[in-house]
């Protein structure tokens, strides 16, 4: 499912910042620890295969997709030298157009009176007119009714 890198930390380290975690959500609704940010210097950047946007779905065997970020953190503190890595490429942007269909609200319904032509505004609003004017024209009557008394 993922890519497997191996790095070695070497003198400057792994050169890569993370977020997210079920404590700490980086994208609302995903649980993931993404790659936020590659330094220059790192073992990361002179690799070249991880990148910012990246998921990390495994630390050194350790399943890390639903874990919390102090979890994820301590994985990678205490990994040694070498670190081996399993990543799922661009998830980020993935998670992102996901989490925004969701918060997108629903679609309106189509009123049930709508015509082939799609005028159902128009009728609509003709029928509240000519609503309006039966009703006017009764009161004036009422009224004209009740003067000739």
């Amino acid at each position: 499912m993922g890519e497997r890198i191996e790095l070695d930390r070497g003198d400057k380290g792994l050169g890569f910042n993370i977020k997210g975690g079920t404590d700490q959500q980086h994208i609302r609704s995903d649980d993931g620890i993404f790659v936020t940010k590659i330094r220059d210097d790192g073992a990361a950047a002179v690799d070249g295969r991880l990148q910012k946007g990246d998921r990390i779905l495994e630390i050194n065997g350790t399943d890390v997709r639903k874990v919390q970020h102090k979890e994820a953190v301590d994985l990678f503190l205490s990994a040694g030298n070498k670190v081996t890595l399993v990543v799922q490429h661009g998830a980020e942007q993935a998670a992102l157009e996901a989490a925004k269909k969701v918060e997108q609200p629903p679609k309106k319904s189509e009123p049930v009176d709508k015509s082939e032509d799609g005028n159902s505004k128009w009728i609509l609003g003709v029928t509240f007119t000519v609503v309006g004017l039966i009703a006017v024209a009764g009161t004036l009557a009422f009224i004209y009714k009740k003067r000739m008394k």
